[in-house]
C-alpha cells in the first residue's frame, strides 16, 4: 500500500484507493491511547492538518475556500439591537460602534477585534472549530481574548476519570515538538467564576469526532489528489516533449547537383560549399512555412522519373501529428474540479470556476439566486458559531443583554428592481442611482 497522505492509501497491486476513517484523524479516540506524550494526536503522524494544508494550497480549492470565508464574513461584524412591532414583526435597530458604551469600545480596540474575528472565521471554514485563549482581570470579568490557529493547538488526552480536557498545548513545532517548544494552558470553563483564563475550543457540533471535528469537504482529498497530478502531467509534457511541427525531405543530389565536384579544386572546398547551401536552403524553408503570414501556403516540386515511370526521390514537406491526447486529462482535470467545488458546498457560480470541460459559471441569475441561497441558508450556523466569543464576554463582563453582534450581509438583486444590483442589509429601500451606498 502506498500513503497518499491525508488518510487515503493506494494499493500497488489493484490501483484501488483505500480511505481510512475516524482512526486516521483521530487515533488516540474512543480507546487507551498507546502515546507517550500527553496530547491527543491529530493524524497517526500527528501531522494531519499542514498535510492538507499543503495539499489545498497547491491548487484551486484555496480560492474557494477563501471565498467561503469571504462569504461568512459579509460586510464584516456590527451591532444591533432587536425590536418585535405590534404585529410580531423583528425589526433590527444598528448601533454604531461610537455609540457603544465606552468599555466596550476600549475591548474591542486593545482586541484588535476586526482581526481576531478574521482568524476565528478563516479556522472555522478549514476545521469547523477554533481556539480562543480567554484572560480575565482579576475582578472576574474578562479582559483579553487570543485567537490561536487551530493547526497549532492539540487537547490533552481526556481524564478518563471525568471525561474532561483539562489542558490545551500549544506550538508551532508539531507534529513532535521537544520539551520547552510548546506551552500548557488550562481550559476555559465560562460557567465557573473560579475560571481565570485558558483555551475554550468553539466548534459546529461533531458527528463523531471526540477531539478534532472534521469538516464534510476534507472528503476532497482524493479529488485534490488527481487534481493536482494533471497540471504536472501537462508541464512535464512541455518540459520534456520535442516539439517538431514539419519533416522536410530534400534529396542529398538536390545539393551535389547545386554543387557539383568540378567546379571546384578540391573535394573538401566542395563539402564547405554543400554545407553552406544546406544552411541556407534550411532558413529558407523555415521562413517559407513558419508565421502566421504562411497558413495554408502551398509548396510545389518537379520529381523526375525513371525508365520505368517510377517516380525518383525528390523534395517532401510531411506535416508531423501531434500524438499527445490530452483531452482525456484535461475531461478528468474538469471533472475533479467539479467534485473539488461540490465537495466545498459552492456552486459553479459563486466558486467563478471555468473549466475545460465547458461547466462553468452560470449566467447572472444563477449568481444572484446561488449567492443568496448561500448567504440565507448555509451562513447561519458557521456565524453563530464564530459569534460565541461575543456572547460569553459579553454574560461574563455583564454588559447589556440587547447589545447583539452579527455579520452585515449584501443582498444580491436584479438590475430591474435596483439600478445598482444589491441591496446592503437593513436598508429601508432599494437604492436609486443617485443614493449612495452606507455601511
Amino acid at each position: 500500500m502506498k500513503d497518499l497522505g491525508g488518510g487515503f492509501y493506494v494499493s500497488e497491486v489493484t490501483g484501488a484507493v483505500y480511505e481510512t476513517t475516524k482512526e486516521a484523524v483521530e487515533p488516540d479516540a474512543g480507546k487507551r491511547s498507546i502515546s507517550a506524550n500527553p496530547w491527543a494526536r491529530w493524524g497517526s503522524d500527528n501531522n494531519y492538518p499542514q498535510k492538507l494544508i499543503d495539499a489545498v494550497m497547491g491548487g484551486t480549492a484555496a480560492s474557494e475556500i477563501e471565498t467561503k470565508q469571504f462569504l461568512h464574513y459579509g460586510l464584516g461584524p456590527f451591532f444591533f439591537r432587536r425590536k418585535v412591532d405590534d404585529k410580531g414583526k423583528e425589526n433590527i435597530e444598528f448601533i454604531a460602534e461610537e455609540s457603544l458604551p465606552e468599555e466596550i469600545q476600549e475591548f474591542l480596540w486593545l482586541n484588535d477585534w476586526p482581526n481576531f474575528m478574521q482568524g476565528t472565521v478563516a479556522d472555522f471554514e478549514w476545521w469547523h472549530a477554533y481556539y480562543v485563549q480567554y484572560v480575565k482581570n482579576g475582578m472576574g470579568k474578562i479582559a483579553q481574548v487570543k485567537w490561536h490557529r487551530m493547526k497549532d493547538c492539540r487537547p490533552e488526552l481526556r481524564d478518563p476519570k471525568t471525561g474532561k480536557i483539562n489542558n490545551v498545548y500549544i506550538s508551532g513545532m508539531w507534529p513532535s515538538p521537544m520539551d520547552g517548544e510548546y506551552a500548557v494552558v488550562p481550559t476555559f470553563d465560562p460557567r465557573d467564576a473560579a475560571s481565570d483564563y485558558g483555551m475554550y475550543k468553539h466548534q459546529l457540533v461533531s458527528i463523531d469526532k471526540d477531539y478534532f471535528p472534521q469538516p464534510a469537504w476534507h472528503g476532497i482529498s482524493k479529488w485534490l489528489y488527481v487534481a493536482s497530478k494533471i497540471p504536472r502531467w501537462i508541464l512535464a509534457n512541455i518540459d520534456n516533449s520535442i516539439n517538431i511541427k514539419y519533416h522536410v525531405k530534400i534529396p542529398l543530389g538536390y545539393f551535389m547537383q547545386r554543387c557539383p565536384l568540378e567546379a571546384y579544386k578540391s573535394e573538401a572546398e566542395q563539402k564547405k560549399a554543400i554545407a553552406e547551401l544546406e544552411q541556407e536552403t534550411y532558413k529558407k524553408i523555415d521562413g517559407y512555412l513558419a508565421g502566421e503570414k504562411n497558413v495554408h501556403k502551398a509548396f510545389y516540386s518537379k520529381v523526375a522519373v525513371d525508365d520505368s515511370g517510377k517516380a525518383l526521390p525528390g523534395w517532401e514537406i510531411v506535416v508531423l501529428d501531434n500524438k499527445i491526447q490530452d483531452e482525456a486529462w484535461l475531461r478528468a482535470y474538469g471533472t475533479a474540479e467539479m467534485a473539488i467545488t461540490s465537495g466545498l458546498g459552492l456552486s459553479p457560480s459563486i466558486s467563478g470556476k471555468v473549466l475545460p470541460n465547458g461547466l462553468g459559471t452560470g449566467s447572472g441569475s444563477d449568481l444572484r439566486e446561488q449567492f443568496n441561497f448561500q448567504m440565507q441558508v448555509k451562513t447561519a450556523m458557521p456565524r453563530q458559531t464564530t459569534l460565541e466569543p461575543w456572547e460569553f464576554i459579553k454574560r461574563i463582563n455583564k454588559w447589556p443583554k440587547d447589545i447583539h453582534m452579527g455579520y452585515r450581509n449584501v443582498i444580491l438583486e436584479s438590475t430591474d428592481k435596483n439600478p445598482t444590483g444589491f441591496t446592503k442589509q437593513n436598508e429601508q429601500a432599494p437604492t436609486s442611482k443617485k443614493d449612495e451606498m452606507s455601511v
